[in-house]
């Protein structure tokens, strides 16, 4: 199983981005994808911003109905265990960051991240 992170999710439906064609290889792939629905809203909000209104409920329909991607809501330990690590990080990721680390970490799971913090944090 892997966590996705805001940073692979958003390359994902931006062809402008630098890690575009990585990402959407990754999605291609059989193993399942878990998107905690911290960061579901997180990017459908950055997309809707940065793209536009449509974009991003095209790109939120299209992670909702994807047989291999499941947004799941985290229990009252993994919010604890999310703030265990943002606490503990003293300003080096941010909350959403911190979700996708604590599920990672609590699942022996790898994050789907292009951000060198978030994949740093979840190594400890």
């Amino acid at each position: 199983m892997r966590i996705a992170d805001t940073s692979f999710l958003y390359a994902l439906f931006s062809n402008s981005d630098s890690f575009h064609r990585e990402a959407v290889k990754i999605a291609r792939r059989h193993e399942p994808i878990t998107v905690p629905s911290e960061i579901y809203s997180e990017t459908i909000a950055l997309i809707h911003y940065r793209q536009g209104f449509e974009v991003a409920k095209s790109a939120g329909d299209w992670l909702r109905a994807h047989p291999r991607i499941e947004i799941r809501s985290g229990s009252d330990r993994v919010l604890e265990e999310a703030w265990r690590a943002y606490s503990g990080a003293r300003g080096s990721l941010s909350y959403p960051d911190s979700v996708v680390v604590a599920w990672s970490q609590g699942r022996g799971a790898v994050p789907l991240a292009f951000d060198t913090r978030v994949l740093a944090h979840s190594r400890r």
